[in-house]
């Protein structure tokens, strides 16, 4: 079984959007409303949405936290796809997820520089690795062994840096001998830009990895 996890912060203009690009798939939806001021929550009550709310008393950005907390909420045995809450499906098809023979499936933007990279599996732990999880399926394999390893699937302890948390799921994949591809069979809005690793971000990932894998 797959569930889908949505996580957003003021983003209720794209909800509608979102909820259309999914409905036609038979998977428990979950939405995490990131401390939000805006119309999302009477939005989701609204369509009749499963959601939850972050805790008021975060501070700072907390992607991490918001996917962690929206996983806790999945049957324990489920595959999850995770998005973004402004990056709905305009293309293709999820339904073959199910069957997709990686731990880690990355989709598709409308505009991504990923689709050009070759040897994609051999690359993704480098400093652009291009793991980007604004959209990205994980079977079960692959989330018992980040949990059971690290205790989280997202890291935290990253997540103030903008894509560097992303970066961080990238080399923990691959240490831990998780396989990871891009699943070309649909596209999700928007587009993939390169990431500006800043020194003190690059710093605080790769001490993380010298912590944890030496």
């Amino acid at each position: 079984m797959i569930e889908i996890v949505i996580i957003g912060k003021n983003e209720g203009m794209s909800i509608k959007k979102m909820r259309d690009s999914l409905i036609m798939y038979p998977c428990n939806r979950i939405w995490v409303l990131d401390r939000c001021t805006d119309n999302s929550e009477l939005i989701l009550s609204e369509l009749g949405e499963n959601y939850i709310k972050t805790p008021e008393k975060w501070q700072g950005r907390k992607t991490s936290s918001a996917r962690n907390l929206g996983l806790s909420m999945c049957e324990p045995t489920s595959d999850v796809l995770f998005l973004d809450g402004d990056r709905f499906v305009v293309e293709g098809d999820l339904s073959q997820l199910e069957n997709w023979n990686k731990d880690i499936a990355l989709l598709l933007l409308e505009n991504d520089l990923r689709e050009d990279i070759l040897n994609y599996n051999e690359h993704y732990r480098t400093i652009g690795n291009k793991f980007y999880s604004c959209g990205v399926f994980f079977k079960r394999k692959a989330i018992n062994k980040l949990l059971g390893y690290f205790g989280e699937v997202f890291p935290t302890e990253l997540q103030e840096y903008w894509g560097i948390e992303d970066l961080g799921i990238g080399d923990s994949s691959y240490r831990l001998g998780l396989t990871c591809d891009i699943y070309r069979k649909c596209r999700l809005n928007g587009g993939f830009d390169r990431m500006d690793v800043s020194p003190e971000a690059a710093k605080l990932r790769f001490d993380r990895i010298n912590r944890i894998w030496k």
